[in-house]
């Protein structure tokens, strides 16, 4: 038995005003500093009617366990009776994680997918809303959260059905004037979002049109807008939330743990991290009968011969939008080498791991770390 689960889902021109007749009384706005400046609270506020509004916008890009614990004492101090994210990934999982630990003392490590919230005391005193500011996590549909420890330099992910959103709010106009930077990144994110979906043991009739249609619309509309195209950013911006809804319910896999990984180590924005391990690992995945089927099969699906196909259009791909393809653009090798041992280390704790089709001993890890570095071809 599994389950497919899901937030109510608002999307295209004008999405915001659903925003109108909700009923709340006591929101809480869970931002960051900068978005806040820029006036995306007070777009949404135009179009919310609550007796009160309280404003947390400390988020942090990565955000750290101490800011989720400060967003939970606000969230206690108030009591809201809706909690709205609006920002990206960053912002939605403090959002995601702060709805649940304001109501129950539980340690954030306890936070599985295996656990009954229920169990604990938790009645869901307030919805969720989430209205992703960037096209690229999906945490607008997910129940996952990802937290950095910053005392252990690692990423906690957090998981719950509990955490799924009540309403995603999906409206272009925050991200038609997106930095093209954060536009690569991001959307180099609900690429291996779509890729992992698709490939995970744990696809399943739901989860691969959801994965095949989001992996489409993002290679072909990535470059455009980088470019700033307008219509592709609202392509993309879709795009986001259908991968997210896709990875949700099937997991993503060691892409995900090495970018975990690599990412709290070494403070890389989460999209570069992952971006950058994709085609080393699906060449991992191609060396091995037990991974190699359903990467073929996506890679025919998208209308490329076979896996190494797909593998060298990633790479041009990230050349064009200006992502690095080697760890070695972004760190010096005397870094690597003094944590790899702390890099290995955390790819194989993390839970993304065990839901891959391939699942890399602790030699095979050091051994994609150091391809990944290097620029070197997987031949394992």
């Amino acid at each position: 038995m599994w389950w497919f689960v899901a937030p109510k889902i608002v999307f295209g021109d004008d999405a915001l005003e659903s925003l109108e007749d909700l009923g709340y009384k006591r929101v809480l706005i869970v931002t960051d500093e900068i978005l806040h400046t820029l006036g995306y609270v007070d777009e949404v506020l135009k179009y919310l009617k609550a007796e009160n509004v309280e404003i947390f916008d400390q988020v942090e890009p990565e955000p750290s366990l101490e800011t989720t614990k400060k967003a939970v004492e606000v969230a206690r101090e108030f009591q809201p009776d809706c909690i709205i994210a609006i920002g990206g990934g960053s912002v939605m999982d403090v959002a995601k994680a702060t709805r649940i630990l304001y109501e129950i003392d539980i340690d954030p490590e306890q936070v599985t997918p295996f656990v009954n919230l229920r169990e604990f005391g938790y009645q869901k005193k307030a919805e969720l809303i989430t209205i992703p500011t960037t096209s690229g996590t999906g945490s607008e549909t997910t129940w996952a959260m990802v937290i950095t420890d910053v005392k252990r330099r690692q990423k906690l992910l957090m998981a719950n059905r509990e955490a799924v959103p009540d309403m995603a709010v999906v409206d272009a106009r925050f991200v038609v004037r997106m930095p093209p930077s954060i536009t690569a990144s991001s959307g180099m994110d609900a690429l291996c979002h779509a890729i992992e979906a698709y490939i995970s043991p744990w696809g399943n009739e739901f989860t691969e049109p959801l994965a095949l249609k989001a992996a489409e619309t993002v290679l072909a509309n990535i470059a455009k807008s980088f470019e700033g195209e307008e219509e592709a950013r609202k392509k993309m911006h879709v795009a986001a939330t259908i991968a997210g809804l896709a990875f949700s319910n099937s997991q993503v896999g060691v892409i995900h743990a090495m970018g975990h990984s690599f990412g709290a180590v070494f403070k890389i924005p989460h999209g570069i991290a992952v971006g950058l391990f994709l085609p080393y690992v699906l060449e991992y995945y191609l060396n091995s009968d037990e991974s190699i089927g359903k990467v073929r099969e996506l890679s025919r699906k998208l209308g490329f011969d076979d896996g190494r196909g797909l593998i060298a259009e990633v790479v041009n791909l990230m050349d064009s939008i200006k992502l690095p393809t080697k760890a070695m653009e972004l760190i010096n090798e005397k870094e690597f080498q003094e944590n790899l041992d702390i890099l290995v280390r955390h790819a194989m704790e993390d839970s993304s791991t065990v839901t891959s089709p391939r699942i890399p001993d602790e030699a095979e890890y050091r051994k994609l770390f150091e391809c990944a570095f290097y620029g070197r071809r997987v031949d394992f």
